[in-house]
């Protein structure tokens, strides 16, 4: 089982199902909850790994219900998916659901032992050393990345997930508060590392050539509220952070620099982002560039000590590419920016560019890229 996602009884009968053909194939709802926008998604999967989306629908989250990834006040987050399903006469129950925010834990632990030790318990006993909470209010999972032997050693890089119990029980209660079927609820690292398990068609060649090259990549999932750094090796999580840094900040930053509203700030952040000033630059442009830059930078520099950290603390290896998703991704000269300070290839990643993934002809696909976590949940493995 991959760690971080949390299973309920029954769920053997419809995972039976999905593995059949497509005619036979299951509907399911995928709900992603977090700070600034629900995104509510059914799709129909078939084979575990095909995924045909049917319909979605995007909702800004009640202001004050969520915090820490906590839902707070379950009643009006229930009302606002109501009126989602509702909108796009979502009527599937069988649900999956992903949360999110600061207090979920992940971890990658080297644990060295014996050959003739116990590893569930050494492992176990390594959680709690490193990760010091009251196991009895957490659901731990964890999963062994990679083994290797050094002589009479085993030693062992292993993939932990800590999350709060109250926390989990407030993303059910909104499932069963709804009608619906919770069938698993997962975190985005977990539902990210699913969705890049598959092939990437890249469409589009970096502006300059790279030296790096290897199966190591990383994926930035730039929200409103924190950056997720994420970082692959052959397909596989090998680390995760989230950084409290996010495009709602850009916002707040380009209100006091221009002294204007929130709103008219964020209108200017979609309209000019960090593109470079250009001959000539209209007076806000040049006002808020140089402010906006320097906390674009901010990220940068707590997305080049998770690298570090991987290599000298994981024992990984360099980056060789980037992908790019979530709302903030879309802030303009943000790809071609990262690329050139982190000398790394920079690759936006849209739905239509991923395998096994069919839209229906009816839908917007401007907005698909908010939904990768919501895809990545719906998939087996």
């Amino acid at each position: 089982m991959d760690p971080g996602t949390i299973l309920f009884k029954k769920q053997n009968k419809f995972a039976e199902l999905v593995k059949k053909t497509r005619l036979f194939a299951e509907n399911l709802v995928c709900i992603d909850i977090v700070f600034r926008n629900i995104k509510v998604l059914e799709s129909k999967i078939w084979e575990g790994k095909n995924v045909f989306i049917r319909d979605y629908g995007i909702v800004a989250t009640p202001r004050g219900c969520i915090k820490n990834g906590a839902i707070n006040d379950v009643s009006k987050v229930i009302y606002a998916i109501e009126k989602v399903l509702q909108e796009n006469r979502i009527k599937t129950k069988n649900t999956k659901i992903v949360m999110s925010g600061t207090s979920i834990i992940t971890r990658v632990l080297i644990v060295e032992i014996s050959q003739q030790s116990d590893k569930k318990a050494a492992i176990e006993h390594s959680i709690a050393e490193n990760i010091p909470v009251n196991m009895e209010n957490y659901q731990l999972n964890y999963k062994v990345l990679e083994e290797s032997h050094r002589g009479n050693m085993i030693m062992l890089k292993v993939f932990v997930t800590v999350v709060r119990k109250s926390i989990i029980k407030s993303y059910i209660d909104v499932v069963r508060g709804l009608g619906l079927k919770p069938l698993s609820i997962d975190i985005p690292s977990n539902s990210i590392a699913k969705f890049f398990r598959r092939e990437i068609n890249v469409d589009r060649v970096p502006r300059k050539p790279h030296q790096i090259e290897n199966n190591v990549f990383a994926v930035l999932d730039f929200g409103s509220e924190t950056t997720i750094v994420n970082i692959f090796k052959d397909k596989v999580l090998e680390f995760n952070r989230v950084v409290l840094l996010g495009s709602s900040n850009i916002d707040e930053i380009i209100s006091r620099a221009l002294d204007r509203g929130i709103e008219e700030s964020e209108r200017l952040k979609k309209m000019y982002g960090i593109a470079p000033l250009g001959f000539n630059p209209s007076p806000d442009q040049k006002a808020m560039y140089e402010p906006v830059k320097a906390f674009i930078d901010k990220i940068v520099t707590q997305i080049k000590l998770c690298f570090e950290f991987y290599v000298k603390r994981c024992f990984g290896q360099p980056v060789s590419q980037i992908y790019v998703i979530g709302g903030g991704s879309q802030l303009k000269g943000l790809q071609e920016y990262l690329s050139d300070i982190l000398d790394v290839p920079v690759y936006p990643i849209g739905l239509l560019s991923i395998d096994n993934i069919e839209i229906d002809d009816k839908l917007d696909v401007s907005r698909l890229n908010y939904l990768i976590n919501s895809i990545g949940i719906a998939l087996d493995s």
